[in-house]
């Protein structure tokens, strides 16, 4: 097993709810503030929104996200 991919994938769980639903708010928002006498701009984050309890979500550009629909028999 190779340790060169450093990368953990997860099942996306709301830490709210719980909830593993959520949809795009946003790609490639860009947050600024300023704290104390300094401004800061975040980098490209993608706004996921909890589709249960509203709660939003940050991520930066190494997270991938795919869909998976379930069938309900």
């Amino acid at each position: 097993m190779s340790d060169d991919s450093k990368v953990e994938q997860k099942a996306l769980a709301c830490p709210v709810c719980q909830s593993n639903k959520a949809m795009i708010a946003g790609e490639n928002v860009k947050l600024g503030g300023k704290f104390e006498d300094k401004e800061f701009l975040t980098t490209e984050l993608t706004v996921l929104k909890c589709t249960k309890c509203g709660y939003f979500m940050f991520f930066d550009k190494l997270a991938q996200f795919t869909t998976k629909e379930e069938s309900k028999s």
